[in-house]
C-alpha cells in the first residue's frame, strides 16, 4: 500500500493549507486526519464543512462528542475514538459519559443522553433501516425530528474520517495518545 503524506499548512497545495490553517485557527492544531485527507483539496472542503455544519446543530458538546464517539466505536476507528476523547476532554464532558461510549455501555448519568448514544448506534449499526420504535423512543426522551437529521449529519462527518483511518492507518497525534483505544469484544444491545 502507498505511503499517505500527512500534510501541514506549508507542505500542502494552496487551497488545503488554507483549510488546514482555518482547522489549526479553530483548535490550535491540525490533527493528522486533516493532514492525510489533505492530499485531496475538495475531500478536505467537504470534511472541514461537514464538521462546521455539525458545529451550528442544535446539539452541544456533550451531545456532539457522544454522537462522533459511538459511531467511532461501531466503526472500530481507533483514531476517532481517541481524537474524540481528547476532544471531550479539552471541551469539560464529564469523563464518565465518554468512557460509557468508548466502552459501549449505558450512559448511567442521563436518559436522554443514553437514548442519543442508543439512537446513534442503531442508525449505524442498521444502516439507517431502524425500527419504527428506535425513532419513536428518540423523540420519546425529548429529542426533534431536526435531531434526527442532526444525528444522521454527525454519523456522515464520523463515517468519513472513519473509513479514511481504517482504510489508511493514520499516525495518532500526540494530543490524542493519552486517550488511545482499541475495540473490545462486547455483547452490543442494539
Amino acid at each position: 500500500m502507498k505511503h499517505y503524506i500527512v500534510y501541514d499548512k506549508n507542505t500542502a497545495n494552496e487551497e488545503s493549507a488554507q483549510l488546514l490553517n482555518a482547522v489549526e485557527g479553530m483548535i490550535s492544531f491540525i490533527p493528522n486526519i486533516f493532514g492525510v485527507i489533505a492530499e485531496s483539496s475538495p475531500a478536505l472542503q467537504a470534511f472541514v464543512e461537514l464538521n462546521n455544519q455539525l458545529s451550528k446543530s442544535s446539539f452541544g458538546a456533550i451531545e456532539r462528542e457522544i454522537i462522533q464517539t459511538a459511531v467511532s466505536v461501531e466503526n472500530q476507528c481507533n483514531y476517532c475514538v481517541a481524537g474524540h476523547t481528547a476532544f471531550a476532554h479539552m471541551q469539560d464532558v464529564p469523563a464518565e459519559i465518554i468512557e460509557a461510549v468508548r466502552n459501549n455501555q449505558a450512559i448511567k448519568y442521563s436518559k436522554k443522553l443514553e437514548a442519543l448514544n442508543q439512537f446513534t448506534r442503531t442508525l449505524v449499526r442498521s444502516k439507517g433501516m431502524i425500527p419504527s420504535q428506535a425513532q419513536e423512543d428518540f423523540l420519546a426522551a425529548g429529542y426533534t425530528h431536526a435531531q434526527v437529521l442532526e444525528v444522521i449529519l454527525g454519523i456522515c462527518v464520523k463515517t468519513f474520517s472513519n473509513l479514511t483511518n481504517n482504510t489508511i492507518g493514520i499516525p495518532l497525534d500526540d494530543e490524542f495518545r493519552p486517550y488511545k483505544w482499541q475495540p473490545i469484544e462486547t455483547n452490543q444491545a442494539a
